[in-house]
């Protein structure tokens, strides 16, 4: 009979799913880590990897090694999810250390595993070694990944074809072929997803064609997710300036906020990106107190639509029109495949200033979806450069419409607020 149960035993747990663990030092001070009785790093590094770690949590110890005083220990639980990877940093906040995770991703969206812990030192880089002379290869348009290591300026060319070119030396120069245009009357599809109602919608509108039910939800869930109001506002207004809302959409996005001020200030700022102006009475459901119902009536009497909807066609209206500053995205986006080798070549990077010099390139001559501008964040460890990368991309996203889900590559709400308004300064509102 004990046989039976340990047959079961061992069955159950080779049937349990596997995941990764990493574990990064924001502060830069390296650290030693030990996880179910064994060591992951016995030598003080700034990162470490665990592989092919069974699901559910893992007892975990890490000691912090600082550049003055005694070692510091900190007992931790990881939790790990089959299949992904689990992303934990340890953090300095007022002169506390803590390990919290920051981020969860899909094991195929990572390189290979590391067969070994990062040094906190970085070891010397070899000396590059002539290469033979290549056959020049046939353009089988499979975009694959070159490399060429030039002897004259010790120069490396990252040719993604059909797409970009990416030389990490000096001289960069990164090429785009321009996109196929359709052919000259072809109709432009249906946006999928719209509300029936907004193909018959007959009124004042400041806006045209709604978001789509899909974008909205997605947008939702990421405002749902935010601890803070004054963060969740920021964003809100983001969302709201970059896409066109409904009037029910309004109301949803007002029932997250804790306090009422917030609900009244978004539901005046999102007058003015709303399609379906008749049915704005229903944003009043979200409230508490009448005193915000009355006050936000008396604001909408001072402003009147930009233009009137009728079946889905926009016309000019007499009322006053409310300042906008509203730019054209970038077009057109960059291919998957194309962007998938170009987000390899940045995880690959050696260090964060590398992987910056190699982000702004593809940047520069690209144009971004906001999922991959996301995704492009994720790759830097420090938050800062995340910021910087998530401000620099803007100008350069296709769909700045949907830049809200940028913030999820964000560790800290702070990060997210300061991105918001940076956003709401380029807009001019």
């Amino acid at each position: 009979m004990k046989t039976l149960y340990w047959g079961v035993a061992v069955g159950l747990l080779l049937a349990q799913g596997t995941g990764d663990l990493i574990v990064v030092s924001e502060t830069g001070e390296p650290f030693r880590l030990y996880v179910n009785g064994e060591w992951i790093a016995e030598t003080p590094v700034t990162r470490a990897e665990a592989h092919d770690l069974h699901e559910g949590p893992q007892k975990g110890t890490v000691y912090i090694h600082p550049s003055e005083g005694r070692v510091i220990q900190l007992k931790k639980t990881f939790y790990v999810e089959s299949g992904y990877v689990e992303y934990y940093a340890i953090r300095k906040q007022k002169g506390r250390y803590k390990v919290v995770q920051y981020n969860r991703v899909l094991r195929s969206e990572e390189p290979a595993p590391a067969t070994a812990a990062q040094p906190a030192t970085p070891p010397a880089s070899p000396q590059p070694t002539p290469p033979a002379q290549p056959t020049p290869p046939a353009n089988t348009g499979g975009g694959a990944v070159q490399q060429n290591t030039q002897n004259q300026n010790q120069n490396t060319t990252i040719v993604f074809n059909p797409t970009i070119q990416v030389n990490t030396g000096s001289g960069t120069q990164v090429a785009a072929p321009p996109a196929p245009q359709p052919p000259v009357g072809t109709p432009v599809p249906p946006v999928p997803g719209m509300p029936p109602s907004t193909s018959t919608y007959s009124g004042p509108c400041n806006c045209t064609v709604p978001m789509s039910r899909e974008s909205f939800q997605q947008a939702l869930a990421t405002l749902r997710n935010e601890t803070f109001d004054q963060t969740r506002l920021e964003m809100a207004k983001q969302i709201a300036r970059q896409n066109c809302l409904l009037a029910q959409d309004v109301r949803e996005i007002m029932k997250l906020f804790d306090f009422e001020s917030s609900k009244l200030e978004f539901a005046k700022f999102a007058y003015d990106y709303t399609h379906d102006l008749s049915n704005y009475f229903v944003v009043n459901e979200a409230f508490d107190f009448s005193s915000s119902k009355d006050e936000l009536v008396k604001y909408i009497q001072t402003r009147p639509a930009r233009q009137r909807c009728q079946a889905g066609t926009a016309w000019p209206s007499t009322g006053a029109q409310p300042s906008t500053a509203v730019s054209r995205p970038c077009t057109p986006c960059m291919p998957a495949g194309s962007f998938s080798q170009a987000l390899t070549t940045l995880k690959n990077a050696y260090s964060d200033p590398t992987r910056l010099e190699i982000a702004r390139q593809i940047i520069a001559t690209n144009c971004l979806s906001a999922e991959q501008v996301r995704e492009v964040c994720r790759t830097f460890y420090g938050e800062p450069l995340r910021l910087q990368i998530a401000k620099e991309a803007y100008t350069r996203c296709c769909d700045p419409q949907n830049y809200f889900v940028v913030n999820q590559a964000f560790m800290s709400s702070a990060s997210q607020q300061e991105l918001a308004q940076y956003i709401q300064q380029l807009s001019g509102r």
